[in-house]
């Protein structure tokens, strides 16, 4: 039997990663979450996937704010997903980078205006995966958790920064509209389910 095509979806720890991949399946309740994250020396991924799916996704292990690891592991999981990704960015037909948008304010803070010398992992791993020509989607989850100013507020704060270290964004209603090649963005609540519709339009658009 032929492999489905692989979805990818990547961000770090705590963002939603689980929550917006039980809401792509077909069947979220047989969905126990946190399937092939095992603190082993390499990464086991075991893609997720139900019968009546056209598509598998592969959801990476979380990087970056690990309260409970050392610096060394969370250094080791992160090199062991761009040695994944370097070998297998051929198996995907789409990637959702996730974000939670109330972090978004503290990264660009501690990276880009405190330290100029550093970036942003957010930005260094958009950047990273954009080398590989898989279409991308970042995911600024958690919406229903800010209100609407602040959410526009971080929206454009991360859009300017994202932009000064040379990456050309969109919202993803515009990238629909005129086929745009900039990487398209969108808020989201997984908690609510607010822009599902536009989550799976993106999945069958490149399926």
């Amino acid at each position: 039997m032929a492999q489905k095509p692989s979805l990818l979806i990547i961000g770090n720890s705590n963002v939603g990663k689980s929550s917006i991949t039980r809401l792509l399946l077909s069947n979220p309740r047989k969905f126990k979450g946190k399937s092939g994250k095992s603190p082993g020396s390499t990464l086991l991924i075991r893609p997720i996937t139900q019968p009546n799916m056209k598509f598998q996704v592969i959801d990476l292990p979380g990087f970056g704010y690990m309260s409970q690891s050392s610096h060394r592991r969370a250094e080791h999981v992160k090199k062991q997903i761009v040695i994944h990704i370097e070998k297998h960015h051929e198996d995907y037909f789409l990637c959702f980078i996730v974000l939670n948008i109330l972090r978004i304010e503290d990264e660009i803070q501690k990276y880009f205006i405190e330290n100029k010398q550093t970036i942003p992992l957010s930005f260094e791993l958009i950047k990273f995966l954009n080398e590989f020509d898989i279409p991308l989607l970042i995911i600024m989850n958690k919406i229903d958790k800010v209100s609407n100013f602040d959410k526009t507020k971080k929206i454009n704060l991360f859009l300017k920064s994202a932009e000064e270290f040379g990456l050309e964004l969109v919202h993803l209603d515009e990238f629909f509209k005129k086929n745009d090649a900039r990487i398209p963005f969108i808020e989201f609540s997984a908690l609510k389910k607010e822009n599902l519709e536009k989550l799976k339009k993106m999945v069958r658009h490149y399926l």
